[in-house]
């Protein structure tokens, strides 16, 4: 790939406790369109290039 992958993103504690809030407050059956929802809203203002590359890590992440 072309991007640049920023390796030295942080999650603040804090954003980890309220996305688990958040992730809690929604019903089951419902928390996987929430999730998908959400990543929409923080895509839409992220600089070109960004979502393919944290597409790409998290895909990484899953397989391993």
């Amino acid at each position: 790939m072309n991007h640049t992958t920023d390796t030295t993103a942080t999650f603040a504690e804090r954003d980890f406790v309220d996305l688990a809030g958040a992730i809690d407050r929604v019903p089951a059956p419902q928390r996987e369109l929430f999730l998908t929802k959400l990543v929409i809203l923080l895509a839409a203002g992220a600089p070109p290039g960004l979502l393919a590359d944290r597409i790409e890590r998290a895909g990484r992440h899953l397989s391993g």
